[in-house]
């Protein structure tokens, strides 16, 4: 069992969102234009952000076509934010980027393909994605020469600017296990719940979050997705999408404190490792000289003693059996929300980013899902607060 959630045992240090935005801030040319953005959306609108987005899409796409599976995706998605959170302005192009993450990403998780291979395939949909006549094979050595060289600097490239830390994130068995326990139809909440999963390394969520955070997260907004009537939401998300919070969109995001070490933190400790507690985060290297996971710091779930053999998502705040926090699940769900919204044809949004709508799109169809449900709540708040009050 420890071994099919190793990754969990990893001590990892994350970041804040405030800390991203701060960072991504400072290393900006000021003289670069910015798209319009709320504040809610200045992380994702960040030039790096939407460039890390571009990045991302062209690792799936490349990922795709030579059969890796989905978590050495994910681990290539994540080194390239852990690039752009760390370096802001890469001297790397974004492709190049993306095949040399791909690179290192199928090294740490043993899913090794030809060097060869993984340039052809780039070179083919980098230059001719939508061409049906598609044979890797036909490349020719010379390109692919040519290619080695740039994409064997970025590969050290990427080392370098991730420390040398090749530790790694897996909520997809632990997404897998919750989704077996909670027994929900394979076909709907849990083909939901893996979509949100994948799309949130799409953004700089698991920078942000450890594996049980997104897992239960993804979990927890598939569930909502699939309630017929608005009143059957998880008390929160209710209270999330209120006119309280929307007037006020970072008031989650304030109590998101230092998830250096994870445990779920009192909102004391939260806010306390806000305010500086967690060290300065210009330093932040993802320290890969902290102590190896002791037992006290193993969640609920690897320890077959104290294991859940069922779970109710109905029941308020299931997610804190697995030491997971209601403010993280909460942040979580905003900031994946807010990110299926940008590319939700009814929203201004997705007409003001036109190159992000082109090239940063994650499923158009929870997108679409995700846009819809949240105009249902719209409609609905306004008569759920009449009737509590």
């Amino acid at each position: 069992m420890s071994s099919a959630l190793g990754s969990c045992h990893h001590h990892m240090t994350f970041m804040t969102r405030a800390s991203i935005v701060s960072r991504l801030n400072e290393h900006s040319n000021s003289s670069s234009k910015k798209p319009t953005s709320t504040e809610r959306n200045e992380l994702l609108d960040h030039p790096a952000m939407i460039a890390a987005a571009k990045s991302c899409v062209f690792i799936k796409d490349v990922a795709r076509s030579l059969g890796f599976p989905a978590r050495t995706i994910s681990t290539a998605q994540l080194l390239v934010h852990r690039v752009y959170v760390l370096r802001p302005s890469p001297s790397i192009g974004s492709n190049d980027l993306a095949i040399a993450s791909l690179l290192v990403a199928a090294k740490m998780e043993e899913t090794i393909k030809r060097l060869r291979d993984i340039l052809a395939h780039s070179y083919l949909l980098s230059t001719q994605p939508t061409d049906s006549s598609f044979e890797p094979q036909a490349v020719s050595t010379a390109i692919t020469d040519r290619m080695r060289t740039s994409v064997l600097a970025g590969e050290q490239y990427v080392m370098d600017a991730i420390g040398f830390d090749f530790r790694t994130m897996h909520p997809h068995l632990l997404f897998v296990k919750l989704a077996k326990m909670a027994n929900v139809p394979r076909q709907t909440t849990a083909a939901a719940g893996w979509e949100i999963l994948g799309d949130a390394f799409f953004t700089t969520l698991p920078v942000q979050f450890p594996s049980s955070v997104i897992a239960a997260g993804a979990l927890c907004l598939a569930w909502n997705l699939d309630c017929e009537d608005p009143k059957d939401s998880t008390p929160f998300i209710l209270k999330l999408f209120s006119a309280t919070f929307q007037s006020s969109p970072d008031t989650i995001s304030a109590n998101n404190g230092s998830h250096d070490n994870y445990k779920s933190k009192s909102r004391s400790e939260s806010r306390d490792a806000h305010r500086g507690r967690r060290g300065n985060d210009s330093d932040y290297h993802y320290q890969q000289k902290q102590r190896v996971a002791d037992s006290s710091d193993i969640a609920p779930l690897q320890r077959s003693q104290r294991r859940p053999t069922s779970l109710n998502l109905s029941q308020e705040e299931w997610w804190t059996m697995f030491d997971v926090s209601t403010e993280d699940i909460q942040n979580f769900v905003r900031q994946i929300v807010d990110f299926y919204l940008l590319f939700f044809n009814s929203t201004v949004l997705s007409t003001e980013h036109p190159e992000r709508h082109k090239n940063g799109l994650p499923s158009k169809d929870m997108s679409q899902r995700i846009g819809q449900w949240r105009m249902r709540l719209d409609r609905a708040l306004p008569t759920l607060a009449g009737s509590s009050g």
